[in-house]
């Protein structure tokens, strides 16, 4: 997420509600000056995405990025295809605390430019509570 807000450039696109929160949209398109610092922030060079920010707290509640141009890895052995994205959201546990809830990637990749490459993964996290303590109600965070 760190390297997500260096890479894109973002404008404020409106209010709207996610869930419970009043969030600000924001749309990011790639910056051309991001130097990737490791080979997994590379695919960001060739994406552009969404945030949903908190209009109360300005926590990030759900990020959003897709690939919309080839991206080179290793070189020239691998290549992320443009309909490659990911999504995460966030909730709050408690005061102050967020913690995910969902996370959801579709990866499509070509090796040597032959071989197709295809992932696809989708998590929820739900159920948090401290340890030794009973499951937090998310109906009762406030």
């Amino acid at each position: 997420m760190g390297e997500l807000t260096k890479a894109l450039d973002f404008t404020l696109s409106g209010k709207e509600m996610l869930g419970r929160h009043e969030v600000y949209v924001l749309k990011g398109t790639p910056r051309a000056d991001y130097r990737p610092p490791n080979k997994y922030a590379k695919a960001l060079t060739g994406m552009q995405g969404t945030l949903w920010i908190d209009a109360v707290n300005f926590h990030w509640v759900k990020a959003e990025a897709e690939v919309v141009r080839p991206v080179w890895i290793y070189g020239f052995v691998a290549r992320i295809e443009p309909g490659t994205r990911f999504e995460l959201e966030q909730t709050p546990i408690a005061t102050g605390l967020w913690m995910p809830s969902h996370f959801s990637m579709e990866a499509k990749a070509k090796v040597l430019l032959l071989f197709p490459h295809y992932e696809q993964e989708d998590i929820s996290y739900f159920s948090y509570h401290k340890a030794g303590a009973s499951p937090v109600d998310a109906n009762d965070v406030k």
